[in-house]
C-alpha cells in the first residue's frame, strides 16, 4: 500500500509589512485587529490542510467557521455570524479571489505562490489546476530551471486541455492523444523523481565523505563546499580522486586548506580528471610551475615560499609546546611538587 503524501506545509513564511497592505485599510476600520487575525488564521488553515486553498462550500464552510471560532475563543469572542462577515469582507477587499469564492473556494495568488515555492523540492504534488491562479510565466520566475513538479504537471495539464478542445479530432484520435499525454506526463514525473534521487544520493555521499576530507586537510568544510563536492560526484568524479586531492592538500600544509582543496578539484574538473584511471594517467606529469621573479623575495606559489611556510609553522608549534611545558613546570614549582 502506498504511503500517503503530505499535502500541506510544515510552516509558512510571513512577509514583513503584510498588514500595511492597502487592502486591509477598509477591513481595519470595520473590524479592527479581528480582520487581520482572521486573515492569518485562514492562511494557517489552508497551508496546514490542502496547502493552497480552503473548501468553503456547504460542510466545508461550517468546518472553517468552527475552526475560526476555536481560534478566536475567549472573553470577547466574536459570533459565528461576525466571523462569516469578516471572511466576506476579506474577499471583497481583494485579499482572496472573488471568482473562486463564489465557487466555494478560499484562495489567492499570494497563497498559491507561497505553496508553489515551499513545494519546489517535492517529487509529487496534487494540484487542482481548475482553481490554480498562477501562470506558467509566474511559476518560471520562481523556478527558472523549470524542474518543479507542479510546473511540469501544469504544462501537461494545459496541453491535455488544448488537445481536448481541438475540433475535427475523432474519438479514437482524442483517446490516443490523451494516452500519449498521460505517458509523457508519467515520463516527466519519473525523470523528476530520478533526478531528485540522484541529487539526494550525491549529497548523502558528500556528507559521509566530508569527515574523511576534514581529517586529511585539518579543517572544517562548509555547507557550500559540500554542495560543490556533491555536484562533482553527480558529474562522475569518483571518491578516490577527491580523497587524493585532500591528501595532496594535507601534505602541502597551505594556510587555507579548504580553498587549496577546492582549487585542486576545480583543476581536475577542468582537465577532465574524474576517475582513478584519469588520475593515474596524470601521475608523473609535473604541472608547469610559473617561475617567480628572481628579486630576492619569497613569492606565493614558489617552492621556496612553500618550504618557508612549513618551516615557520613547525617553529611556531615548537614554541607553543615549549611555552606550555614551561608553564606546567612553573605550576608544579608553585605547588611545591
Amino acid at each position: 500500500m502506498g504511503r500517503n503524501r503530505k499535502k500541506g506545509l510544515e510552516f509558512w513564511i510571513r512577509n514583513i509589512g503584510l498588514f500595511r497592505d492597502p487592502k486591509f485599510r477598509v477591513m481595519r476600520q470595520e473590524f479592527g485587529v479581528l480582520g487581520l487575525y482572521v486573515y492569518e488564521c485562514l492562511l494557517d488553515i489552508a497551508y496546514g490542510d490542502k496547502g493552497y486553498y480552503i473548501n468553503y462550500s456547504e460542510s466545508g464552510r461550517d468546518d472553517t467557521l468552527w475552526l475560526l471560532s476555536e481560534m478566536t475563543a475567549g472573553r470577547y469572542a466574536p459570533t459565528v455570524e461576525t466571523l462569516a462577515n469578516v471572511v466576506d469582507r476579506l474577499v471583497a477587499c481583494g485579499l482572496f479571489s472573488s471568482d473562486l469564492y463564489k465557487r466555494g473556494f478560499i484562495t489567492s495568488k499570494r497563497m498559491q505562490t507561497e505553496y508553489f515555492t515551499a513545494t519546489l523540492g517535492r517529487t509529487a504534488v496534487q494540484i487542482n489546476f481548475d482553481i490554480w491562479l498562477l501562470t506558467e510565466e509566474e511559476m518560471r520566475e520562481k523556478n527558472p530551471s523549470g524542474k518543479s513538479f507542479v510546473l511540469q504537471s501544469f504544462i501537461s495539464w494545459r496541453e491535455n486541455n488544448i488537445s481536448g478542445q481541438e475540433t475535427g479530432i475523432s474519438g479514437q484520435e482524442s483517446t490516443q492523444r490523451r494516452e500519449q499525454n498521460r505517458r509523457e506526463q508519467n515520463r516527466r514525473e519519473q525523470n523528476s523523481r530520478e533526478e531528485y534521487s540522484r541529487e539526494q544520493q550525491s549529497r548523502e555521499r558528500a556528507a559521509a565523505l566530508a569527515a574523511d576530507l576534514e581529517r586529511l586537510i585539518g579543517t572544517e568544510i562548509d555547507d557550500n563546499f559540500r554542495l560543490d563536492i556533491a555536484r562533482l560526484m553527480q558529474a562522475g568524479m569518483q571518491e578516490a580522486v577527491i580523497m587524493e586531492a585532500a591528501r595532496q592538500t594535507g601534505n602541502k600544509h597551505p594556510r587555507k586548506p579548504a580553498a587549496y582543496l577546492r582549487t585542486i578539484l576545480q583543476g581536475y574538473e577542468r582537465d577532465g580528471v574524474l576517475t582513478a584511471a584519469d588520475l593515474e594517467a596524470t601521475q608523473g606529469k609535473e604541472p608547469p610551475r610559473r617561475q617567480p621573479p628572481d628579486d630576492g623575495y619569497l613569492h606565493p606559489g614558489s617552492a621556496a615560499y612553500d618550504e618557508e611556510w612549513v618551516r615557520r609553522v613547525r617553529e611556531h608549534q615548537k614554541e607553543r609546546r615549549a611555552r606550555r611545558l614551561a608553564a606546567e613546570q612553573y605550576e608544579q614549582k608553585e605547588r611545591g611538587d
